[in-house]
């Protein structure tokens, strides 16, 4: 199958990683040049002096800084703040004590100090989310780990036992021995995560659907071990474009699924007793944070915001750049059906199997008919456009010899 942009890339293709590094470095431009007039005294002053020692990193230890400025507690407060959707002052306190908490202490040339109240941090870098009551006063990071003054004139270092007042939860879960960064998340952070566009969703609030964890992070390590059997070139990009998949309960019926522009790498999704449509979810998520990073530096379409349409997917009116996603994003599921068939998998077996697939490639052939006829693509856009088409005439090409 042809590779395409942002879709199934071949080994050598570096295209996402430069995308993802440019939103990463707008993200910590946010952080450094964020007018500190307007916020409280102690907050500004805790800034300031977390930005004098982020500059020269930034300069010396860029690749560190950045992939700590990744984490999704790091990089969707700083965006939501980018785009102006929320109160500066806790969208810097709650991105600045959860980057200093993760930053790997070779990185540190000297310690960080913030001299500000601390509520709670998100370390998903050790497994943990911690939250103080009440908040702890100050934070110390250094080479030799992290700390905190707690408001007893206590002291407490991550990772010694919790005293009263301080309470650590086991919050994410490692989902495949290959992806790293990748985790099952029961806390989340992101500002948005209760705005909602889908009409038959009201939010993303954290909810396990009364399973315990042991059964989403089986099902959701099944549907991963789908999709590197069936889709190895997708595969291979996931260990740096997926960060956090988030519960929101169990819907045996029908699957919910839902991210954000502001948090890259995040997909929420209820669980399901189909592998399949697991598989299919992440893989639809996940092409929308990728789609999602590029439109930070690119529209892809220059009347993507402003010429509404019918949608392929969904029963409501959706802007083209909606429709842009729903394609981008089912065009490699497709082609996970098709490589299905032609290995004769045991899920690819069944009439139902194949009104999926069908399904699946008629929207997407609608989506693109839309696209092309109505859409007004940047320079950027037409390839992507051109190769989504390549994609979805080679999956329809190859699944039609195989059902003939």
């Amino acid at each position: 199958m042809p590779a395409g942009f942002l879709l199934l890339p071949d080994a050598s293709d570096r295209s996402f990683a430069r995308l993802q590094r440019k939103v990463r470095l707008l993200a910590l431009r946010r952080l450094l040049s964020h007018p500190l007039d307007g916020l409280p005294a102690p907050l500004g002053a805790a800034l300031a002096n977390l930005r004098r020692i982020l500059v020269p990193m930034a300069r010396r230890r860029t690749g560190a800084l950045l992939s700590t400025i990744a984490l999704p507690d790091v990089i969707a407060r700083l965006l939501v703040l980018e785009r102006g959707l929320g109160a500066a002052d806790a969208l810097l306190a709650g991105a600045a004590t959860d980057l200093i908490a993760a930053l790997p202490p070779s990185a540190l040339s000297e310690a960080i100090l913030w001299e500000h109240p601390v509520p709670a941090i998100a370390a998903p870098t050790r497994g943990v989310a911690v939250s103080f009551t009440p908040a702890a006063t100050a934070m110390l990071a250094d080479p030799s780990g992290v700390s905190f003054a707690l408001a007893n004139g206590q002291k407490w270092a991550l990772g010694a036992p919790p005293p009263p007042g301080v309470t650590v939860t086991a919050a994410y879960h490692r989902l495949h021995p290959q992806l790293a960064r990748l985790h099952l998340a029961t806390v989340d952070t992101n500002p948005l995560s209760m705005d909602e566009e889908h009409p038959d969703k009201s939010g993303n609030a954290i909810d396990l659907g009364g399973r315990p964890v042991a059964d989403w992070t089986a099902a959701l390590g099944e549907a991963l071990a789908l999709i590197a059997q069936t889709l190895p070139e997708w595969w291979q990009e996931l260990s740096v474009s997926a960060e956090r998949l988030i519960p929101v309960g169990y819907a045996p019926e029908m699957h919910l699924s839902a991210s954000y522009q502001e948090a890259p790498g995040v997909a929420y999704l209820t669980l399901h007793p189909s592998v399949l449509t697991l598989a299919e979810a992440v893989i639809h998520e996940i092409q929308h944070s990728r789609l999602n990073t590029l439109m930070w530096l690119d529209p892809t379409l220059e009347n993507g915001r402003s010429t509404w349409t019918r949608s392929p997917v969904r029963p409501d009116l959706r802007p083209l750049s909606g429709v842009l996603l729903a394609v981008h994003a089912f065009t490699p599921v497709a082609a996970m059906h098709q490589r299905m068939m032609a290995m004769n998998h045991p899920l690819a077996e069944g009439p139902h199997f194949q009104r999926r697939r069908r399904e699946v490639w008629e929207n997407n052939d609608r989506g693109l008919a839309v696209l092309l006829e109505q859409g007004r693509p940047t320079k950027v856009g037409q390839r992507l456009l051109k190769d989504m088409q390549r994609l979805h005439q080679e999956t329809c090409e190859q699944s039609d010899q195989l059902t003939q």
